[in-house]
């Protein structure tokens, strides 16, 4: 079975995380299609990962986060924001959904490795991993965006860019791509564009501390001194005790001091 992930390394301004997915296991035959494979064996059972969601899950198997909520009633989970990482989720698909829930069950395999590879800074063999997963499933939206992390992490932001933003044009409401796409736009100097999407992010996630973080800094580095310090006010109602805290303060501290406050 195989665990999806989110976690990677500080970049030059704030944290990205790779996405994580659990394991999967398929019930029914192989990988061929077969139309005449019965419903009852049209399921594929999956290992919740730490951190997961079952929107999460249901984007990687159905291709539509949608679909959390066909998977709450077949499990009888209550309630769809709590699950148990470990606890295994039977998932059943129609004869047209089957081949492709299979093929992104069969790349989660390379997809996972290379999470873990990332984990270790073994960034181009994860690279390797994560084209592989695309290639089995062409969307596996995942894979898709913790390759525009391996892009980012080796400067390569025009390429992640292209990514994200085509991540962001197929679901305009994760704050996580949002987030990555801000964070890519910083990194290549174009601020203003950074600022929308890290509001976007923050309007779909309230308390994204790094979209928060992301967006102060934005509106600073592009001369939007007084929005950068409400920006800066407004992450310190999140966080007032880590080093991220620290820096907001020095930063407030600093621009308040050059408009005479």
């Amino acid at each position: 079975m195989l665990p999806t992930k989110r976690h990677i390394p500080l970049l030059t301004m704030v944290a990205l995380l790779t996405l994580v997915a659990g394991c999967a296991k398929q019930i029914g035959p192989g990988l061929n299609t077969d139309q005449g494979v019965p419903a009852d064996q049209r399921i594929i059972e999956h290992t919740v990962g730490p951190g997961e969601s079952l929107a999460r899950i249901a984007d990687n198997y159905y291709g539509d986060p949608d679909r959390y909520l066909d998977i709450a009633r077949e499990n009888d989970i209550s309630d769809p924001g709590r699950i148990v990482p470990g606890s295994v989720l039977r998932l059943s698909f129609s004869v047209e959904e089957w081949d492709g829930a299979r093929q992104r069950a069969a790349a989660l395999a390379p997809y996972n490795k290379g999470v873990d590879l990332m984990a270790n800074e073994r960034v181009g063999e994860a690279e390797k991993q994560f084209k592989l997963a695309l290639e089995t499933a062409p969307d596996l939206r995942a894979a898709k965006y913790n390759l525009a992390l391996v892009h980012l992490k080796r400067g390569r932001n025009d390429r992640a860019l292209v990514l994200l933003e085509e991540l962001t044009t197929e679901r305009p409401e994760d704050p996580d791509f949002l987030f990555a796409r801000g964070n890519a736009l910083f990194q290549s100097t174009r601020f203003d564009e950074a600022v929308v999407q890290f509001n976007g992010a923050l309007k779909f996630r309230s308390g994204f501390k790094r979209a928060a973080f992301g967006l102060a800094r934005s509106y600073q580095e592009g001369g939007h001194r007084q929005s950068a310090m409400k920006a800066w006010e407004n992450y310190l109602k999140l966080d007032s005790t880590s080093s991220w805290a620290a820096t907001a303060r020095r930063n407030l501290r600093k621009l308040q001091d050059e408009s005479g406050q």
